[in-house]
């Protein structure tokens, strides 16, 4: 079994943020689209990010990839078809090149492994049903599926709240259709995330409306072929802040660090916590305050950020909530049950309420004081572990993570930024 150990360290200096994968899957489908030649500087190459690349070779790209950027070139300007798509782990892939596929009249088949065939995609296909996609959902809810285009029509209906992708797919499809799209939104959620799409493709020549609080979004084509350059990542970047901010100080350094990006919150989240934060241009500063006050926070639009607020709470001295959870279950790990066992294994009183109508879970912090000395599920995903081995830095003995190559998903560099930073780090 792999296991990384972390053990009690102060995180110390400073980083240079890996790029956006947010942003690289964005991009990569973008030049997809875009057909001809196009160059994605500064892609974040990971497991995930690798994924999108297969995927759009597969759907008639050629690909060079080179340390720095990444060239995508459609030579006949036409999508190709093959009759499945495996998209292994990332559930953006497999939203993302659900919509694009439908714009062929062939079937084409999207599967992935067991984790990716839990996660839903069914009300993504209705949309795309009300636009005369053919489709075969195998398993009501979720992947495996087929789809079969063309596309007829030009106004759909989506309720994005399971996922905000739904709503990214169906703009990245707007881009192709003659007529482009009109989407009427019944519900949305992360719209952080529905705003990165929209920067990509407007950065790409896209004119997309929206109106009435998203509610309605028109967006229409075609895209042109550019240099695009990837962002530095928010939720990376989130993760190191968090370090310095329970047990040091540390300096992350970025570029575009404006973009839009639900992850960006963690810097309110910290602030109301007491830490010392300090945002300029193209770097971002957290440091260690004399106590961290407990946090009172709805995570709807920024779910990802569950795990390492979880973190704050866990060491925070009082009763923390971290409500609106209701759709971590959805993502690469049921989340809620793995921050709660989390919490019970170090020691933190936890429970489950609902507030107003929101699942809240409940933390009571210890206060900086975690014994450690025990191995923490890592859940095979990326969040939970960076969630877990930053636990260590303030444990009085060390703290060892499973599954913690998963890491690789979103952050490769994850455990070597760590150990940069003075946090003694030993993986087997």
């Amino acid at each position: 079994m792999s296991l990384c150990r972390v053990w009690p360290s102060e995180a110390n200096g400073e980083i240079n943020a890996p790029p956006s994968k947010t942003y690289t899957h964005r991009a990569f489908f973008a030049a997809l689209l875009a057909g001809e030649r196009v160059r994605v500087l500064n892609p974040l190459y990971s497991d995930d990010t690798y994924v999108t690349l297969d995927i759009v070779k597969s759907l008639g790209a050629q690909v060079e990839v080179k340390p720095s950027y990444t060239v995508i070139e459609v030579p006949s300007r036409e999508l190709a078809w093959k009759p499945s798509l495996y998209c292994r782990e990332s559930g953006t892939t497999i939203r993302f090149a659900t919509a694009i596929a439908s714009l062929l009249d062939r079937p084409i088949l999207l599967y992935g492994e067991e984790g990716l065939n839990r996660r839903p995609i069914a009300g993504l296909l209705r949309a795309l049903g009300s636009l005369g996609v053919e489709y075969i959902l195998s398993r009501g809810c979720c992947p495996p599926h087929s789809v079969k285009g063309p596309v007829r029509g030009s106004t759909t209906t989506v309720d994005a709240w399971e996922s905000s992708q739904y709503l990214s797919a169906l703009l990245l499809l707007g881009v192709k259709l003659d007529k482009g799209l009109v989407i009427s939104v019944a519900r949305i959620s992360s719209r952080g995330y529905v705003d990165a799409t929209i920067d990509v493709l407007r950065e790409f020549g896209a004119r997309i409306k929206v109106d009435n609080n998203y509610r309605l979004l028109e967006v229409e084509g075609p895209l042109k072929p550019i240099d695009y350059s990837v962002p530095s990542d928010w939720s990376s970047i989130a993760t190191i802040l968090v370090a310095g901010a329970i047990s040091g100080k540390v300096k992350v350094k970025g570029n575009r660090l404006s973009k839009p990006h639900p992850d960006r919150r963690i810097v309110d989240i910290l602030s109301a916590a007491g830490v010392k934060i300090r945002v300029g241009e193209e770097f971002v500063i957290a440091e260690k305050p004399r106590r961290l006050e407990p946090i009172d926070i709805c995570i709807d639009d920024y779910p990802d950020l569950a795990p390492l607020a979880s973190v704050i709470a866990m060491i925070a001295c009082g009763e923390s909530k971290i409500c609106c959870v209701e759709r971590l279950v959805y993502k690469e790990s049921d989340r809620a049950t793995a921050i709660i066992n989390t919490a019970k294994k170090i020691g933190a009183y936890t429970m489950v309420r609902e507030e107003s109508g929101k699942k809240c879970i409940v933390i009571r912090g210890r206060c900086g004081s975690l014994s450690g000395g025990v191995v923490l599920e890592g859940f095979n995903d990326h969040r939970i572990v960076f969630a877990a081995a930053l636990l260590g830095l303030v444990s009085e003995r060390p703290i060892g993570v499973t599954t913690p190559y998963s890491v690789s998903k979103s952050y490769p560099g994850f455990w070597n930024d760590l150990a940069n930073l003075g946090v003694r780090v030993e993986c087997k």
